[in-house]
């Protein structure tokens, strides 16, 4: 279900937090990944070995004596990891990986890794519709039962309405969230709309490609080409220069490329702990 250089950092994961000894020092260990919030509790006296960057020079300064500042770890985020499951997703060149395969390797590893930290995770497919959005995963158990109903979903021949995770965070996440959009972004509507989500959430794009879609297109305007969502055929056509252009102006350094060709783990690791 999950590929093999993943499911190894899975397990090295898995050893570091149960290897891990939790200290009687409250924010004596601090997460290194981006968005998680360390909300200040109490001051309380020095003990040697504290963090001099923690100390309170305002009370120390008062009290005669070294006080430092204690924090807890704000381990309930939101996380939404919105999957395109529409037929372009199922389709895939040179590789032996379809799209929507490499994207829920993303979906996987990344559900995985937030659910070790405390976060709350909530996973939605979607094409024209929304297909499936799950409760909220807190166990490893109801993970991988719900990874596996998306890893079995056989390919789809319906359109995609890229405008439904922008639309549902809108109307049904009222609280601020870190949320993955996983699709290959072909044939994007304006985004303008939603820019002011940007403001609330963390939205992330994560774009799936193949070799074959970077190639020039006037090397296939001589074929008649047949369009996965609609079953068409016609004079090949592409928008990836407006799609790239939209998706480049929303997410800005929230983009990842992933290319069904190449490793996943480097890339991946890379974004989620930056």
């Amino acid at each position: 279900m999950i590929l093999a250089e993943l499911e190894v950092l899975i397990r090295q994961i898995e050893i570091r937090k149960h290897s891990k000894v939790k200290t009687q020092r409250s924010g004596s260990i601090i997460s290194a990944r981006a968005g998680r919030g360390l909300d200040f509790k109490e001051v309380r006296e020095y003990i040697v070995g504290d963090d001099t960057r923690h100390i309170d020079w305002n009370v120390s300064s008062r009290m005669g004596e070294l006080y430092v500042k204690e924090y807890h770890q704000e381990n309930d985020r939101i996380i939404n990891i919105f999957l395109d499951s529409s037929a372009s997703m199922f389709t895939g060149g040179e590789g032996n990986y379809s799209k929507f395969f490499i994207g829920f390797q993303f979906m996987a590893f990344a559900t995985l890794l937030f659910l070790y930290g405390g976060d709350r995770i909530h996973l939605c497919s979607y094409s024209d519709e929304i297909e499936f959005i799950s409760q909220a995963i807190k166990t490893k158990p109801q993970a991988y039962s719900i990874l596996r109903k998306f890893y079995l979903k056989e390919s789809s021949r319906k359109k995609t309405d890229h405008l439904l995770p922008f639309k549902f965070i809108k109307d049904k996440i009222s609280r601020n969230s870190i949320t993955y959009i996983i699709s290959d972004f072909a044939n994007l509507p304006s985004l303008e709309h939603y820019k002011s989500l940007m403001k609330i959430h963390d939205l992330n794009g994560i774009k799936i490609f193949d070799n074959i879609e970077v190639l020039n297109s006037d090397l296939f305007k001589l074929f008649f080409m047949k369009n996965p969502e609609n079953g068409q055929g016609g004079v090949y056509h592409s928008s990836k220069e407006e799609d790239e252009q939209i998706i480049q102006d929303y997410f800005k350094g929230n983009l990842l490329r992933l290319n069904t060709k190449e490793r996943l783990a480097a890339p991946i690791v890379r974004y989620l702990t930056k």
